[in-house]
């Protein structure tokens, strides 16, 4: 039986083949340009999954962690971000970059599911007109981020 061919796969010398078509990599890097811009120029509430209130139903302590953790979070976010815009026509990523690839995806697919109002794993999406090209982008994110967990986990 053929076997698939992963377009993501540790190598010998310690990097990771990147083979994706144009429309995934313009995909990536769209989605990634995307979500840096809610970081710096928005408190939207599609970005609520990435800041999860560590202490519940505790306003005020939540506040304080905000305060004092949210713009660290958000630099690194924006780092790990820069990094995927950067390499995404690139064919062979270090390990830093397959991490911020990593990284990246999960935060883009996390708001989307919050676009998309998906709760777990079990969400049914209603697709129509309005929302299939999230849909897609978000099932397309997630195989990617599965294929980039798969890659790295292999050098365990």
């Amino acid at each position: 039986m053929p076997r698939f061919r992963t377009p993501v796969r540790a190598l010998d010398d310690g990097t990771y083949r990147v083979e994706l078509g144009e429309p995934e990599r313009a995909l990536v890097r769209s989605t990634a340009s995307q979500l840096r811009e809610l970081l710096v120029d928005t408190d939207s509430p599609v970005l609520r999954r990435l800041f999860p209130p560590p202490y519940g139903d505790d306003t005020e302590r939540n506040e304080g962690w905000a305060v004092l953790a949210r713009p660290e979070l958000i630099e690194h976010r924006l780092a790990s971000l820069d990094v995927v815009v950067a390499s995404t026509d690139a064919d062979s990523l270090d390990e830093d970059q397959i991490g911020a690839w990593m990284r990246s995806l999960n935060d883009v697919r996390l708001v989307l599911g919050t676009v998309l109002e998906v709760v777990d794993d079990d969400t049914d999406v209603d697709v129509d007109e309005h929302n299939a090209a999230t849909y897609q982008a978000y099932e397309l994110l997630g195989y990617l981020l599965e294929v980039v967990v798969t890659a790295r986990a292999s050098r365990l």
